[in-house]
């Protein structure tokens, strides 16, 4: 036998080997995955068991010292785990739908919302806990909360005055630690005038720096947006998220009118947002998101019938969640 077919035989069995083994993992993995997930979905049905169980006492009559101990021996599962389905079923008791969310996808999908659900919105939130993730939901009921907090707050305070017959105005605080060299020179700009108008001012001036190296949109582009557009956009906020009152750090570019509708990177319209506000985005989630992003707030249901929905936010959402 030449060297050569000796080679060739080492090569091929060496393949043969290389190809069992992968294939082996690949199974092994498989099986690992299928596992997880049913383990997972059993366990969702012991916890939902729980309270029934623990008020007839089922476990006393079977030998076990707790509900602890009954839990842990014939489920596996934790002290902690058992409290949290105790818990959690105990606030979602009068709400079926909240029920069947966590026979879905467990106690963690509710938990975001069990405060703020009540018997009559227990199917609205019952639906956006379906639809979103944990941390999206999270994210969702916080931006919720505010904006109702916040209608509240106008309606008592911007009311007409009885001696004016104009409106009351609320101003936010900005606490800030400043070098007194700074201090200084920025006293001596605001001089007789006041502060508000002294930090339009300044805004408004770096607002237009900004503008003036704006470059043009990259179309017919491929998905890699240019270092150039990259650097405007993030400059803006530092590369925070531009949701109003966020300040995490952005995770995503995300095309207000979608890059798979237009292929066009567009610096006006490609906004810094993070990882929850880019996926409540691609929910359809945001009203005025065309506008810029200070006029943005969350909204109760998606435009299903939009473009946006239709061809790519459904899909988006649907991958995410």
């Amino acid at each position: 036998m030449t060297n050569s077919m000796q080679n060739g035989a080492q090569n091929q069995s060496q393949n043969h080997v290389q190809n069992s083994s992968q294939i082996l993992e690949k199974d092994l993995h498989e099986k690992f995955v299928f596992y997880g997930k049913n383990a997972r979905e059993w366990m969702r049905k012991c916890a939902l068991l729980l309270p029934e169980i623990n008020r007839l006492r089922i476990w006393e009559k079977k030998g076990f010292e707790n509900i602890y101990e009954y839990a842990r021996i014939l489920a596996g599962m934790s002290t902690n785990a058992v409290n949290d389905a105790l818990r959690i079923l105990k606030k979602v008791e009068d709400k079926p739908e909240l029920k069947w969310v966590i026979d879905k996808k467990g106690i963690n999908a509710v938990r975001p919302i069990i405060a703020i659900a009540t018997q009559e919105t227990a199917n609205f939130w019952a639906e956006k806990a379906m639809e979103m993730s944990k941390n999206t939901l999270e994210c969702y009921v916080k931006e919720f909360k505010k904006e109702h907090t916040e209608a509240k707050i106008t309606k008592s305070i911007f009311r007409p005055s009885t001696e004016s017959g104009h409106s009351q105005n609320l101003f936010s605080e900005l606490k800030m630690e400043l070098d007194p060299k700074i201090v200084d020179q920025l006293n001596k700009l605001k001089g007789q005038g006041n502060w508000n108008e002294l930090m339009q001012k300044l805004l408004d001036a770096y607002q237009a720096q900004i503008e003036a190296n704006k470059p043009i949109p990259q179309e017919n582009a491929k998905r890699y947006v240019s270092a150039k557009i990259k650097n405007h956009v993030l400059v803006k906020t530092n590369n925070t998220c531009a949701f109003p009152d966020c300040t995490k750090e952005y995770k995503y570019l995300h095309h207000t009118w979608r890059f798979a509708l237009t292929k066009t990177h567009d610096p006006d319209t490609l906004i810094p947002l993070c990882k929850a506000h880019e996926r409540l985005a691609h929910a359809g989630l945001i009203e005025n998101e065309n506008q810029p992003p200070q006029f943005w707030k969350i909204k109760l249901e998606a435009n299903k019938t939009s473009e946006k929905w239709q061809k790519v936010d459904k899909w988006v959402s649907k991958y995410y969640t």
